[in-house]
């Protein structure tokens, strides 16, 4: 998961310190290859409000559903990202 330091870490977004108080979206590293035009955004804390109006937030959710959220983990459940960003925890029927 990404490492977020309040008052220090920047959003890869808007380059801004994400502060005490603020609504954010995290996600784990799920993209291998330095040379996907996403992976900056993999294992990065970003405002919520950022990450509401990027641009490229339909591919990232979709990326990160297709690498990561769609893998059914050994307690039979899977992490999807919703399109606001939100991960769930997803049981899965054998």
């Amino acid at each position: 998961m990404a490492l977020l330091i309040l008052g220090m870490t920047q959003c890869p977004l808007c380059r801004q310190a994400i502060e005490a108080g603020q609504e954010t979206i995290s996600t784990t590293h799920f993209i291998e290859s330095p040379d996907h035009p996403l992976w900056r955004y993999s294992d990065a804390a970003m405002h919520y409000g950022c990450f509401q109006t990027w641009d490229q937030r339909p591919l990232f959710v979709a990326e990160y559903n297709r690498l990561f959220g769609s893998r059914v983990w050994g307690n039979g459940t899977r992490h999807p990202m919703d399109d606001d960003g939100t991960v769930t925890t997803v049981s899965v029927a054998n």
